[in-house]
């Protein structure tokens, strides 16, 4: 789940929503606008996604499979939060309105992550005990609201302001603890290192939530944000409570486990020595696409098309450096198949503008071509990239920008038919998208290919 700024994945989907595409670039992006020269209406945005060509399903990797009673905990504490918040909230009880619908919405939200969880089954156990944690989210955030309105509020923001301490405690002790131990082999090697990785990042995230710049409950705060403030903590808790139970079955699953920690850093030192080997176009240089295309870029559209499919290098290798100084192996990791996968899409789509087959599109056929080889790109690379690795997580992320985009697209076509819409920010993502799709097999061998010369 995305993290620009603190939101819940429902709020955040809604986001999306309401945004498109353009968020796919990150928390500042850019966006294409129409000035004149390529004029679509949502009957072309249909015709975009009328062959009914779709991507290859999402399939998110699992590390680690906890047990079904670890699941179970996490409900039967849903459950418990849940207890004291009625199916019918009256306005006696919670007179004002939107704090009533708040409530409300929570409960809902936490009753349906509570369904979600319960229904997994073998590997989906994974997913569903990460789950649990929004569920426990949403129910604390209900109860605690309820809380806040019948009770005594100066209490209850003493009380949080307290547990936040030793919640942000507990999950800094966790994330500073981690130690890198696994089998050797290059499958388990992959296995580790993707562990490793999630579970650094869903740790590292729970403390910035929790930092003093972002979690700020105190004694002015309205109801709905001390039960917010409640709902991190709730978070965090059962995400330090998630990885305890899922380091100790990763830990039972081999009977002698090695180091790892030499293996990753020799992997990273690799990792930056590519890094450094490269020219990554700036953005605040004012001639920053000086050099990089012989291609005339007096277009608007490619210029932009080409920043959007550079950012994100810039965004990984500022990653991978800073989770290396904070400690991060794992994070870092993540970001050095990025960094990888996303430079060589850089250059790919630089190639495609220099030999101009990249170019404003003039049709809609061009952009359903466009769509076309995107989905054509990630059936390949489904097919390359099979096991529990920080490639495949790599790879289900770059499957749900490409989702995302379809999404922008659909929104489009909702309109009356004759209503004129910009299909150009859409039609540059897929070309950045098919061009990752596309890089991400060479880039996960290169990745393995440091991990086995360790």
């Amino acid at each position: 789940m995305s993290d620009c700024g603190r939101s819940h994945r429902r709020r955040f989907l809604s986001g999306v929503a309401a945004v498109g595409s353009a968020a796919l670039a990150g928390c500042s992006a850019l966006s294409w606008t129409d000035d004149g020269r390529s004029s679509f209406t949502a009957a072309d945005a249909a015709d975009v996604l009328a062959d009914e060509t779709e991507p290859p399903e999402i399939e998110w990797p699992v590390p680690v499979v906890p047990t079904s009673d670890a699941v179970d905990d996490g409900l039967e504490r849903v459950e418990t939060l849940l207890a004291d918040v009625p199916d019918s909230l009256e306005a006696e009880a919670v007179p004002n309105g939107v704090v009533r619908q708040s409530i409300g919405e929570r409960r809902d939200e936490a009753r349906d992550y509570r369904d979600e969880a319960a229904a997994a089954t073998g590997d989906d156990r994974y997913h569903a005990l990460r789950t649990t944690r929004e569920a426990r989210d949403a129910a604390r955030v209900a109860s605690t609201t309820l809380d806040a309105i019948e009770g005594e509020k100066g209490t209850i923001v003493a009380d949080l302001r307290e547990e936040r301490h030793a919640v942000r405690s507990s999950v800094n002790d966790r994330l500073s603890s981690v130690a890198y131990r696994g089998g050797d082999g290059e499958d388990e090697l992959l296995r580790a290192a993707l562990f490793y990785a999630r579970q650094e990042s869903d740790l590292r995230r729970a403390a910035e939530q929790l930092s003093r710049n972002r979690w700020n409950v105190d004694d002015g705060a309205s109801v709905i944000d001390i039960g917010d403030g409640a709902g991190v903590l709730e978070f965090a808790t059962a995400t330090r409570t998630v990885w305890e139970h899922l380091a100790a079955r990763f830990d039972g699953r081999t009977d002698e486990s090695t180091d790892l920690k030499p293996i990753f850093d020799a992997a990273l030192e690799t990792s930056t020595e590519r890094i450094e080997s490269v020219t990554i176009p700036d953005r605040a240089d004012d001639d920053w696409l000086e050099g990089i295309v012989d291609a005339d870029l007096d277009d608007q559209h490619l210029g932009q098309v080409l920043w959007r499919t550079v950012d994100p290098v810039s965004r990984a290798a500022d990653g991978l450096n800073g989770a290396i100084e904070d400690g991060h192996a794992g994070i870092a990791l993540t970001e050095a198949v990025r960094f990888e996968a996303r430079y060589r899409a850089f250059e790919r789509v630089r190639g495609r503008i220099d030999d101009g087959t990249l170019a404003a599109p003039e049709s809609v056929a061009e952009i359903r071509a466009e769509r076309t080889a995107a989905i054509e790109a990630a059936a390949s690379a489904v097919a390359s990239v099979t096991e529990p690795s920080i490639g495949a997580y790599v790879l289900a992320e770059t499957l749900r920008s490409l989702e995302w985009t379809d999404d922008g697209v659909r929104r489009a076509a909702d309109n009356d038919p004759e209503v004129g819409v910009s299909l150009l920010t859409e039609y540059g993502e897929y070309a950045r998208i098919r061009a990752q799709l596309e890089a991400l097999p060479d880039a996960v061998e290169a990745f393995r290919e440091r991990l086995r010369s360790a």
